[in-house]
């Protein structure tokens, strides 16, 4: 498959009416808004729409919701600080039952563009989600493709000259960041948007690849630290930051827009550390912690921008599903995210216990009043879940095979990288040795550089997260990646996973 082999615009359902609609109101100098989401792709999402319709001479104005103000998607407190004829949103939408009914009420027209899993009612607006659209080829792709195909859709119906592959830099950056499966139509504009991405002349772009300059750009780099750099501002303030420093043309201003970046991502991992240490030790401190079906743990206390991350790293460490909470308003607010379970079907399951939810299969948020959190974990003992599959076995399954130290050479890497790019459903092939540890230099937030040798032959690992000066002249059995150390100009280990033999 390749770009000319996409579906059209018009195989989503109710696109074509949508760009009528939109196209109209241009005509008619309508004042239109586009409200977004707090994350990568939402972000992204707007930063398409903004740049398409500035190629138009069209102002719109864009809206992103606070996190902690406003909450998910639109929401009346948003509507009602908008003076508008339009409402157009991405990213989010398909559960805006009571926002639709008010935008009715005020004579709104309201468009949703989204691409999560649709619940049983829908909002009474005009909608486009590829899982409503059974003509469309894949249901599994990110809000911000959506984004993408509504300008594409919208320079059909205007009959503009403009080129869509101009956008792919910034599409390839939610299609990563979401998770998107890396099959068919989403391999196809992230394989090309990481082309874009590497010759893009976007000032915010330029300055990722200047501050990144020491690693490959690849869809490892967006997943790893570029989207959790744009993350952090709409989880520890708001995601306008991360919105203005993408579509910014000037120069000083995206150098600041950048180091407020860093300076937000640097407290968003010292937090993060400490809360999810004490969300490990809370779920392990439970009666028979390793054989219950699921992780389920609350503090008041916990940081509302960060639980999605713990919940995310707590469900790779047990292999369950994990629901962290925290409270707010009297209100308990979480995030779920399972490696093996639909997110979704278990909130579905439950949602006489629970205030509001929504997501995808694998990521969700949710939340439940407080005297219901005991009924809660009660109901998510007896669902039905998955037959687990062992650690150990879970570990290995995605192994391709033993890979000796002394076979790990520069001419392997580059054969690898030939079926790039990686990600979900196109993963990036792991291995297996046992090996030394010889040597450590630890560097950066709690990272090790580790120095490892199997029978005679070397080669550097990296540990992230991990500080093991004190396991020097240990033997450790490990699965791990490759990767490109530029400034060594060698191929490095990037271990994912160990045990001490």
């Amino acid at each position: 498959m390749s770009l000319k082999d996409l579906p059209l615009p018009q195989k989503l359902k109710n696109l074509s009416e949508i760009a009528k609609k939109i196209a109209q109101a241009i005509h008619q100098n309508q004042k239109i808004v586009v409200v977004g989401d707090y994350d990568v792709d939402g972000v992204v999402s707007c930063a398409i729409l903004y740049e398409f319709f500035k190629k138009l001479h069209y102002k719109i104005e864009i809206e992103i919701p606070n996190r902690f103000s406003d909450g998910y998607g639109l929401s009346s407190t948003i509507i009602a600080r908008l003076d508008c004829d339009m409402i157009i949103t991405v990213d989010n939408g398909i559960n805006a039952i009571e926002a639709a009914k008010i935008c009715q009420e005020r004579g709104i027209e309201l468009i949703i563009t989204d691409h999560h899993t649709p619940q049983e009612e829908l909002p009474e607006a005009l909608i486009c989600n590829p899982k409503l659209s059974n003509d469309f080829p894949e249901p599994e792709i990110c809000g911000a493709c959506v984004a993408w195909y509504l300008c594409a859709a919208l320079k059909d119906e205007m009959k503009l000259k403009v080129q869509m592959v101009e956008f792919l830099d910034l599409l390839a950056l939610a299609i990563v960041s979401d998770v998107m499966p890396l099959r068919g139509i989403n391999r196809v504009l992230l394989k090309k948007g990481l082309e874009v991405l590497r010759q893009s002349q976007r000032i915010a772009l330029i300055h990722l690849r200047e501050h990144f300059s020491k690693y490959n750009l690849d869809a490892q780099l967006i997943s790893y630290y570029i989207a959790p750099l744009l993350n952090c501002a709409g989880r520890m303030e708001h995601a306008l930051l991360s919105y203005r420093f993408l579509v910014t043309d000037k120069f000083s201003e995206s150098k600041q827009y950048l180091k407020k970046l860093l300076d937000l991502n640097a407290k968003r991992k010292s937090l993060q550390n400490t809360i999810y240490e004490e969300a490990k030790e809370m779920f392990l401190a439970q009666k028979n912690s390793q054989e219950l079906p699921f992780v389920l743990v609350f503090k008041e206390s916990w940081h509302e921008g960060i639980i999605g991350i713990i919940a995310a790293r707590l469900s790779e460490d047990f292999l369950k599903p994990s629901i962290v909470l925290t409270l707010k308003d009297g209100i308990l607010k979480g995030s779920m995210r399972s490696v093996s379970v639909d997110c979704m079907q278990v909130l579905e399951a439950n949602k006489e216990y629970l205030v509001a939810f929504g997501g995808h299969i694998g990521a969700a948020g949710l939340s439940l009043r407080l005297e219901n959190l005991e009924s809660f974990r009660m109901q998510l003992m007896k669902f039905q879940y998955q037959q687990g599959i062992p650690m150990q076995e879970t570990r290995f399954k995605e192994v391709l095979g033993r890979l000796p130290l002394d076979l790990v050479r520069k001419d392997l890497f580059r054969m690898i990288q030939d079926f790039e790019p990686f990600g979900q459903d196109n993963l990036l092939p792991r291995f297996y040795t046992e090996a030394q540890i010889v040597d450590v230099r630890y560097f950066g937030a709690g990272h090790s550089n580790v120095k490892l040798q199997e029978n005679g032959a070397r080669h550097n690992g990296l540990a992230f997260f991990k500080d093991l000066r004190e396991n020097v002249g240990q033997k450790i059995g490990c699965i791990y990646s490759l990767q490109w150390d530029k400034y060594n100009q060698d191929v490095v280990l990037n271990l994912e996973h160990y045990e001490f033999l």
